[in-house]
């Protein structure tokens, strides 16, 4: 049985909780509310056109990050980011963990990214609200690719059944270079090993897909004869 003094104790205890959790819940909805109305404000002149799910999260934090003048602080919490999820296998299991609520990872996320800039924070919580953290790695390399072309950087994404020889590797980058580069501007190629696309070649560059993979003709006979 409790004393008088113990129910107030109690009382007192839970009523702390309650006020702090309520607190937390509105760090939360602030930094949120801010990301979203940054984002669909008065809009940001990308750098370049991106599309699909990740692009739509990495546009709306460039977005914010440009408005509030506080892009190279959220490059910094970015770098941050990446070195947990290459460095840390606890910080990519929690992303990933079906179990643990939205709502909860909405709170831890406020506390592992604290003293991080506040767009930063937000949009942490908002991939956490739409169950999307385990997009994260993407979403990033998209924010990167954003921040490259700003800077007249421009990425393009050569993917190969075999290793390309070095030679070949340098007629491409000329021919897209010529060809999709505007004046001022330097081309990043990456070249990727993939067996899956059996020969021939894919190249992302931007918002343009290039399928000149002989699995991509494979299966378009295929869907011509079914």
């Amino acid at each position: 049985m409790f004393h008088n003094s113990q129910i107030f104790i109690v009382f007192v205890v839970d009523e702390i909780v309650i006020i702090s959790l309520l607190s937390i819940q509105f760090e939360i909805s602030k930094m949120i509310r801010g990301v979203r109305s940054l984002s669909t404000s008065a809009r940001v002149k990308l750098p370049v056109q991106l599309f699909g799910l990740e692009a739509r999260y990495a546009n709306a934090l460039f977005s914010s990050a440009v408005k509030t003048s506080s892009l190279p602080a959220v490059e910094a919490d970015i770098v941050t980011l990446k070195s947990w999820l290459t460095q840390s296998p606890a910080f990519k299991e929690f992303l990933r963990n079906p179990i643990i609520s939205r709502t909860d990872k909405k709170k831890d996320m406020l506390k592992i990214t604290k003293g991080m800039n506040e767009s930063t924070r937000g949009f942490m919580c908002i991939l956490a609200e739409n169950g999307r953290l385990s997009n994260v790695q993407k979403v990033i390399s998209t924010f990167e690719l954003l921040t490259n072309a700003q800077r007249g950087i421009i990425e393009a994404i050569v993917t190969a059944a075999e290793v390309i020889p070095a030679k070949q590797v340098k007629n491409i980058e000329k021919a897209l270079a010529a060809g999709y580069l505007q004046q001022g501007q330097t081309l990043k190629l990456v070249v990727k090993v993939e067996p899956a696309i059996i020969g021939g070649l894919q190249v992302q560059i931007g918002d343009k897909f290039l399928d000149l993979s002989v699995a991509s003709s494979i299966n378009k006979v295929h869907n011509a004869l079914v």
